[in-house]
């Protein structure tokens, strides 16, 4: 139960109008907590109440106070045997009799026009709450270097209340000033958190359509922690409150907040994977002292020597210190009680015969469907505007996560698994149970995605888009059965006609003037007629005990499926994160412009790597037991899709400006650098190709998620510093990531397959020739030629096809000799192997 000192027991008086209660939350303060008071009583801004609630100090902090209070009745002491800062700020809240409340921390000290500041934007009514940037203060060598790390970005990411230079909107204020009634309506603070209550309150304020605004002329002298294992302990205690205040608001969560725990994950998969591959666990760590030791030279340039040297130290323990309290409360939070058979086709002729027939179906897919959602994006570019597009990608995000795990990995089991009905019945059971579920998730939580993009608008189309879900999960089952029986005509059929209807229906809406939900609603159709040409090309249909489901077609389904969905997760989280970080931090126009950047690459490079890639798990999955055609085999898709991947990369960046002026106008024009960079991402990520199909085709699907999780632990942080510079920044990062990626990703397969990497770099050899004849001869069209961009845009395509032929042929002319043979009936030629 809380208690009040009995000088403060005096009846409420009313609300005055220029009253303003500052309230100062105090335990064990007695070194600062009078320098605090000075400051305060000093205002130029006489009409204060000045509350001090003392959470059960053991020091001299309450007589201190007292005596303050003796001498001015302005200071009033109220005491909270809870000792939680929450708990004392609706302390003093009840007790407020003024209009403004202002909360100053007791070892911090404000300057004399500080509250006056504070009122003048509050007054105004246009801000639900104002605050100042929080100046560390160091006496020490260590309290000087901790103070220089919480200024920096590196420190402390885009908190600018920490180092921002200019009057800004923002998602957090320090120490904020607030309306008092406000603060009631508001429910006050939660006093189930220890920490980050303050965040919480402001996220919650923001949530109920107020505005913060950090002001950085109203500064506030804060004194930091004074030793390097004190400020350890603060970002350990802040990490865990985050965790807790994510566990309540999930949608609160900022980049900033996961670039601590990320790290902490990446050195945990790094030391997991040290046994196999010590060179590879080292990137991590190396990465990040790099990164350490840059930020320290630049940051440290202003300090004095002995507060230089510890400035490493200070990093460090800030970044593991939030990043192990931000894991241990998660978990915490967990261990609290609180709350029919088939037949291959193609056997008879040989299992190349029918790779081949399948690569065939499987590119007249790609060519005619791609051809179709390019047209259709052309026509859509010119119909709607580029906000329209971003809301639909926006939309589109946490639907592409949960599309890659609405089947558990079952439908990818199906393929690996022997056929077996009942297994077919369950897994189709489980396609359906789960999605289901994932719709109603996404029905609920709509508002919250649509907030952490702050674009309400986009909740109909969330919740719209979900139920994308269940159709797809109604075809996964028909199509793996497909694919294990390398049947791809049908699946070609049923491809390339959800592509036709989806760009029809939404072109003929888009007309009709729906705007973005044109979009949605052809994606709807085309995942409809999918699923049922699907449904009409298998001779499988559930039986009558499909609800009966047994564990012991389920069980296999399960361990081969989860680690296999696990890995698409993750795949796709690093694969779409970048529409995730843009879309947050720049803005659904901005994605809009980076998405339609990303289209063309993945149009011509990314889907044909697609293409073979549905052939090639099945594939693999037969040949794995004979290594020698499975290892020609890697080498020479290798070799074959990183031929193209270069060439095609290499010649869409050099193009670039010219295919975004005559294929979707100048209003488009800030998608030429995207496209530049992400063609180039494409071509490094071609060099990385082979490994995952291999790893799933030899039952070895766990290795992914180890790859995966070094993936993301490189790529999240290399984007989020690429934001800041905007989606040309984030475009650049991606490309930067791919190419040492791609270089680890084949020193990996070198070691699990046991290919010598001399011969992966030998079938890597001819791309890289081929790439830098594509730039050669385009050049001069690009940067020296003048006329009309159409008939530029043709001469380039021509002289870079020439430019690539003429290296290729000077470097490898056996390809086209090997190539002419694989379409061949009768080839000898390993099979190409698919793509990530």
């Amino acid at each position: 139960m809380l208690s009040v000192a009995p000088e403060a027991l005096a009846e409420r008086e009313p609300i005055a109008a220029d009253l303003v209660t500052v309230a100062v939350p105090a335990r064990d303060e007695a070194s600062s907590i009078g320098a605090c008071l000075e400051s305060i009583l000093d205002q130029d801004w006489p009409a204060l109440q000045v509350i001090v609630v003392d959470g059960a100090s053991r020091d001299r902090t309450a007589e201190i106070v007292r005596a303050y209070a003796r001498r001015d009745r302005r200071v009033e002491l109220l005491h909270n045997p809870a000792g939680t800062i929450p708990v004392s700020l609706n302390i003093a809240q009840r007790a407020a009799r003024g209009r403004w409340f202002v909360r100053v921390d007791a070892h911090s000290s404000v300057p004399a026009g500080y509250i006056r500041g504070l009122l003048h934007h509050l007054q105004t009514e246009e801000w639900g709450g104002v605050g100042g940037r929080k100046d560390g203060v160091g006496i020490t060598a260590a309290g000087r270097a901790i103070a220089a790390a919480l200024a920096s970005p590196f420190g402390v990411g885009n908190s600018r209340y920490h180092h921002g230079r200019r009057a800004t909107t923002v998602d957090h204020v320090p120490f904020g000033a607030y309306p008092t009634a406000l603060i009631a309506e508001m429910g006050g603070w939660d006093e189930r958190l220890l920490a980050n209550e303050d965040f919480e309150f402001d996220y919650r304020l923001r949530r109920s359509g107020r505005r913060l605004l950090f002001d950085p002329a109203l500064t506030i002298a804060w004194h930091c922690r004074q030793s390097i294992a004190a400020q350890f302990h603060q970002s350990r205690r802040y990490g865990r409150g985050k965790a807790d205040v994510a566990r309540l608001h999930p949608a609160s969560l900022q980049p900033r907040h996961l670039a601590a725990p990320a790290l902490i994950a990446s050195w945990v998969a790094a030391l997991l994977l040290a046994a196999i591959w010590p060179a590879l666990a080292l990137i991590p760590f190396a990465a990040y002292a790099i990164a350490l030791a840059g930020a320290s030279l630049a940051v440290g340039r202003t300090l004095d020597w002995p507060a230089r040297v510890r400035l490493p130290l200070v990093f460090a323990a800030m970044h593991l210190g939030w990043g192990i309290g931000f894991w241990e409360g998660l978990i915490q939070a967990r261990t609290r009680k609180t709350p029919s058979s088939f037949v291959v086709e193609g056997s008879g002729g040989g299992l190349l015969r029918a790779a081949v027939g399948g690569v065939v179906w499987q590119a007249l897919s790609f060519l005619l469907g791609k051809v179709a959602v390019l047209a259709s994006t052309i026509v859509l570019a010119r119909l709607l505007v580029p906000a329209d597009f971003g809301v639909v990608a926006i939309a589109l995000v946490f639907i592409t996560y949960a599309d890659v795990v609405t089947d558990l990995g079952v439908a990818q089991a199906l393929v690996f698994l022997p056929p077996d009905r009942r297994r077919n019945d369950a897994a189709l059971l489980v396609c359906l149970a789960v999605s289901g579920a994932f719709v109603a998730v996404a029905m609920l939580v709509a508002p919250l995605a649509a907030s952490f993009f702050g674009h309400p608008e986009v909740t109909g189309m969330f919740r719209v888009l979900s139920l994308s879900l269940l159709l797809r999960a109604t075809g996964q089952v028909p199509d793996a059965l497909l694919r294990k029986g390398l049947r791809f005509r049908p699946r070609t059929i049923a491809e390339l006609s959800r592509a036709l209807l989806q760009g029809g229906v939404s072109i003929a809406l888009a007309l009709l003037a729906f705007g973005p939900w044109a979009i949605i609603d052809g994606y709807l159709v085309g995942c409809a007629v999918w699923s049922a040409l699907l449904w009409k090309a298998v001779g499988y249909r559930p039986g009558r005990s499909i609800w009966h489901l047994r564990g012991a077609g389920l069980r296999p389904l399960l361990a081969f499926g989860l680690p296999a969905a696990g890995t698409a997760l993750l795949l796709c989280l690093v694969f779409n994160i970048d529409y995730l970080i843009v879309g947050r931090l720049l803005g659904a126009q901005a994605l809009a412009y980076y998405a339609l950047g990303f289209r063309i690459p993945e149009l011509v490079i990314i889907s044909v790597f697609n293409v073979v890639s549905v052939v090639a798990f099945p594939l693999f999955s037969q040949v794995r037991q004979d290594t020698t055609r499975l290892l020609r085999g890697y080498l020479f898709g290798l070799r074959v899709q990183a031929i193209y991947g270069v060439a095609a990369g290499v010649g869409l960046a050099m193009a670039a400006p010219m295919i975004v002026h005559v294929l979707f106008g100048p209003r488009w024009g800030p998608a030429i650098v995207p496209l530049e960079a992400l063609a180039l991402y494409a071509a490094f990520r071609s060099l990385g190709l082979g490994p995952h199909e291999a790893f799933r085709g030899i039952g070895r699907p766990d290795l992914l998620v180890k790859v995966s999780l070094l993936r993301l632990a490189v790529v999240a942080p290399a984007l989020l510093i690429g934001a800041k510079f905007g989606i040309d920044g984030v475009s650049w990062a991606q490309a930067a990531a791919a190419l040492p990626l791609a270089v680890v990703m084949q020193v990996i397969a070198s070691k699990v397959l046991r290919i010598p990497f001399g011969a992966i770099l030998s079938s890597l050899t001819p791309a890289l020739a081929v790439g830098i004849g594509v730039a050669a001869a385009m050049a001069p069209v690009r940067f020296v030629l003048v006329g009309a961009e159409p008939e530029r845009l043709l001469l380039a395509i021509v002289a870079g096809v020439a430019g690539g032929a003429v290296a290729l042929a000077a470097i490898d002319r056996g390809f086209v000799r090997e190539i002419t043979k694989l379409v061949q009936p009768q080839a000898g030629v390993p099979l190409a192997v698919g793509a990530e």
